[in-house]
Order: structure tokens, then sequence, then C-alpha cells
């Protein structure tokens, strides 16, 4: 299939066995060999398919389940409400339909550029009183911008919850990603130590075009990685290192894991951060909420010394993750650059 081809057709079926499944309960036990174990697992994963899911991971479904609750009542307001928390310049806020151009797409079809029917709240770490960062202007750091509380009792609750419970489990998975590259289990972890972190509430409604219209085109994440739950509906494509778009198969609790533009540049490429998109349902509402796993906004993205060699030099020169996570939100999300 070329991946120029005006015409977009469904992707192919696919088998759960296709996509890696990694049992990852060993790790979080902290049992003896596990991180070396699964790393090479991990290694096979990041390097080939780029997805994999997780199984034996842990995490509350109901913490899930609550964020959905709160995510179809804060679409269902008018949208008068929902631009009182419009996205600002640090992409916290709400980001209504038709506005969102993904520019960094590489698929060519007619929908691929036009903006997007879809709509999300975004949102990052409230920092407490005594964090360095408190009450300045830093980019990236802090600056959510909250619905009336009263509109919908507990949606930040809810949606902090999602957020934290997965903030903790996605570092846990830094040593086995660290090991997985050859070195440390601790190598990364003090990149993290103050992570800014985002969680995106998305809202795809249903297009009622039988599938024929992509609601979010081909593209890669910004993250170091991400981690996606079981949406309400169907509609996640991957593309396929021969070229093929598959449809994301269904792994009773398993949890979606995916290595974004962040880790791939960090490791040279050796890693990979796999496209994929979104197809919205034709009849019904389509909910999803995805986590993205960001480090510090100060972390110098230096090539990991295991990725690079004589014979394989480091194709990138070092960036902090804040100015690296500020070219994609302008080549992506450049309408919010100019809200407060």
């Amino acid at each position: 299939m070329s991946l120029q081809s005006e015409t977009v057709r469904c992707a192919a079926s696919i088998a759960a066995d296709e996509i890696p499944i990694v049992d990852i309960g060993a790790v979080l036990a902290g049992k003896p060999g596990a991180v070396e174990q699964i790393a090479e697992r991990v290694y096979d994963a990041c390097t080939g398919m780029g997805f994999m899911f997780l199984v034996n991971h842990g995490i509350d479904m109901n913490i899930v389940a609550r964020t959905f609750e709160s995510s179809r009542l804060f679409h269902a307001l008018p949208m008068e409400e929902k631009l009182k928390s419009r996205m600002n310049r640090h992409q916290c806020g709400y980001m209504p339909p038709n506005v969102s151009v993904h520019t960094d797409t590489f698929e060519k079809h007619k929908t691929a550029l036009k903006p997007q029917v879809s709509e999300a709240f975004k949102f990052t770490f409230d920092l407490a009183p005594d964090d360095p960062d408190f009450g300045k202007n830093r980019r990236f750091r802090g600056h959510n911008k909250w619905p009336d509380e009263t509109l919908i009792p507990g949606l930040h609750d809810a949606f902090m919850g999602f957020h934290t419970t997965f903030e903790e489990f996605a570092r846990k998975l830094l040593p086995t990603l660290s090991v997985a590259l050859g070195m440390e289990p601790g190598y990364f972890d003090p990149h993290f130590e103050r992570s800014s972190s985002m969680s995106r509430i998305a809202h795809y409604p249903p297009n009622g075009a039988a599938g024929s219209e992509i609601s979010l085109p081909g593209h890669t994440d910004l993250s170091f990685l991400s981690l996606i739950p079981p949406a309400t509906r169907p509609g996640l494509e991957i593309l396929t290192p021969s070229g093929e778009w598959i449809e994301q198969p269904v792994v009773p609790d398993g949890l979606l894991f995916n290595t974004g533009n962040t880790l791939c540049q960090w490791t040279n490429d050796v890693f990979k951060a796999t496209p994929h998109r979104v197809r919205a349902d034709t009849r019904e509402d389509r909910y999803s909420n995805i986590f993205f796993l960001y480090p510090s906004v100060d972390a110098l993205m230096t090539c990991v010394p295991s990725c690079e060699s004589d014979g394989n030099p480091a194709k990138y020169p070092p960036i902090t993750f804040g100015d690296f996570h500020a070219g994609y939100a302008a080549r992506n999300f450049g309408y919010a650059e100019n809200w407060d």
C-alpha cells in the first residue's frame, strides 16, 4: 500500500499476537533478574513494531472508567463553557474541533491536512506552592486551565487521578528501558525527577462517512513513551514495519505502550517511533485517554552512549526537552501559541 495514496482504505485486521504482549508483573514485583529478562522483549518491541501490550500492570481500571465518565460530561458541555478553558501556549486546556492541523503527518490523502474534527482536553501536573516554578511563566510547567468545578464536580480529581496513576506506573518502566539499551537501570531516572508529562482526554464524534475519513492522520507522538488504556470504541490504527495499516487488536486488560519521538531521538533512532492514526466510528462517539511521559523541561537529550559508535555517530545535537517540545508544539499546535 502506498502511503501517498489519495484513497484512504480501511485497515487490515490483525491477530493480537502480531503486536508483542509483555508480562510486566515480575518487574513491578521486584523479582530478581526480571528487569534483565523483560528488557530483551522490550528491546525487540521498541526496535520492531514500536508498540506492545503490557499485561499484569496492576493499574486499577476503575480509575480509567472514572476518567471516561468525566470526559463525557466535559465534552457534552456547551461550546461557550469549554472555550473558557481553551488551550494555552503551554498546551494545557481545551482543544476545540476544526482548528488543529497535524502538520508533521506524512500522509498525503485529501483529509490528512484537514482541521481535525476531534476535540480534546490536555493537562499536566498542578504545581505545589513550594515548587521552584510555582507562579512563574515557565513554559510547560503547571499551567493548567481547568473548567468550572461546579459544572462537573469531581472532574479535576478524576483527571488528575488518571494522570498521577499513569505517571507512577510509567516511571517504573524506566529501569527496563535503560537496561534494554545496555545502560545501568537508573540511567534515565534523573531526567524525570521533575517530569512535564501530559494527559490527553479526547472525544471523536461519529463521522457518518462509512469509515472513509481519518479523524487523526498518521503521526508519531512527541513523548518519551505513551500509555493508552482501551478506548470506548475501536479506531486506532498502527503502521507496521512492512507499511501496512492495521487495526489495533484487543487484549483483555492489556495496556498499549508505544515509543515516541523523544525516546527515538535520544537513542539515535535505535528505538523507533511508529506512526499511528485514528478513524472515528461512523455512528457512535469515541472517547480516548492517553498518557504521555515527558522528561523534565531541563532534561538534556544527549545521545545514549550505547547508541552511538565510530561507525554510527550521533545524528542529533543535544537539545533540552523544553526546546524539543516547543518545536513540536509550534509545528502542530501553533494555533494555541497566542492564547493565554
